[in-house]
């Protein structure tokens, strides 16, 4: 499995899934988020239309529809997105609009566009409802097939399951297994092994590390298929994970064929991973306690800053977060567990991004 160069993975992406999930995209248990996703598939076709196929009406209840065939198939929000975006209008600003205004204006748009051919993706089961409007050369991984590889691990490894979170996304709520979601666009999967844990010596805790991981995809062009393999101390509730520390990953977008074998290799070496005894991963917390990147504050910052391209400024915070909070603030473990900290403390996310990428190439420096 190759480790991603930029991963959007941090300690609070699967908050955000557990937070912002409507409860019909809930699932208590990967099993039942399986059996849905193949129900999904198994009444799921494809077609091949061109541009000028591409029709809209508004319905007697100013909804918007697609010609075909079967009559007027529904849209979801992501494939209306995808049809005005093809058609070159703001979907936005369509959303404004009465129905049927919103449709002269699509219509006008595609029968503006060159002939060219698009990939329809819809469910037959009454109403007829178009879920993708992709390219042809879109390459749809299902959900059921990534969800049969998770339920294949964790007959394997019983110890990976979902950990517990708040119900429904409302804190205090009783705690549920939780971090498996399927919604109309994408597919999430949060997974944690608490039973194999590594002794991390800068924790005062002694709560020790534990693996985690999220996969997540879409079979209707909205995101890339993503594996990511990390550490971590604490999930919380609401599921922030405390302590967390990328470590490998896989991220694919869904062009060409190569992409079915693309995956099965790298969920074959994530699975090898997965089932692997922890003396790797304990090697690794090991060289990054012990590996220092000064003899002081200054030249720890220093280094870090030459390295990592980090601000100055946001060095010293890792460095004095380190400090309070962990045993050694010179070493690579420590100052990684320092840019953590800071990451969770930043309200904003392309700089969370930007710290969390630090830290991920600070600890790929001792693996």
């Amino acid at each position: 499995m190759h480790a991603i160069g930029v991963s959007t993975v941090n300690s609070l992406t699967a908050h955000k899934q557990w937070a912002t999930r409507p409860p019909d995209e809930r699932y208590q248990s990967v099993q039942a988020l399986h059996d849905a996703a193949r129900m999904r598939r198994v009444s799921a076709e494809e077609h091949r239309v061109t541009t000028q196929d591409l029709l809209l009406d508004a319905t007697s209840d100013e909804r918007l529809a697609l010609r075909s065939k079967h009559g007027l198939s529904a849209l979801t929000h992501w494939s209306f997105e995808q049809l005005a975006t093809i058609a070159g209008a703001p979907p936005k600003y369509l959303r404004t609009l009465p129905a049927g205004i919103a449709s002269l204006a699509i219509n006008h748009g595609l029968q503006r566009q060159p002939r060219m051919q698009h990939q329809l993706y819809a469910d037959t089961v009454a109403p007829w409802t178009v879920r993708a409007v992709t390219s042809p050369r879109y390459a749809r991984v299902h959900h059921d097939e990534l969800a049969a590889r998770v339920l294949d691990l964790m007959a394997s490894h019983p110890a990976w399951q979902l950990p517990l979170g708040y119900k429904d996304g409302a804190f205090g709520a009783e705690r549920v297994p939780s971090g498996a979601y399927l919604g109309d666009r994408d597919m999430f999967l949060f997974l944690v092994d608490g039973n194999r844990d590594l002794h991390d010596p800068t924790d005062s805790s002694q709560s020790g590390l534990f693996r985690g991981f999220i996969l997540r995809n879409s079979d209707v062009g909205a995101a890339a298929l993503s594996l990511d393999v990390f550490l971590f101390r604490v999930v919380c509730g609401n599921h922030i994970i405390w302590g967390f520390q990328h470590v490998a990953g896989f991220r694919r977008r869904h062009i060409g064929a190569s992409i079915q074998e693309a995956w099965s290799n790298s969920l074959v070496r994530a699975r090898a991973a997965l089932d692997a005894d922890t003396s790797a991963d304990r090697t690794m917390v090991n060289r990054a306690t012990t590996t220092e990147l000064g003899t002081s504050r200054e030249e720890v910052v220093e280094a870090v800053t030459r390295k990592l391209e980090l601000p100055a400024k946001a060095a010293g915070q890792a460095y004095d977060l380190a400090e309070q909070h962990e045993g050694n603030p010179r070493s690579v473990w420590g100052f990684v567990q320092g840019l953590t900290r800071l990451s969770q403390q930043t309200p904003w996310q392309d700089g969370r991004f930007a710290i969390d990428r630090a830290a991920g190439g600070l600890l790929a420096t001792v693996h």
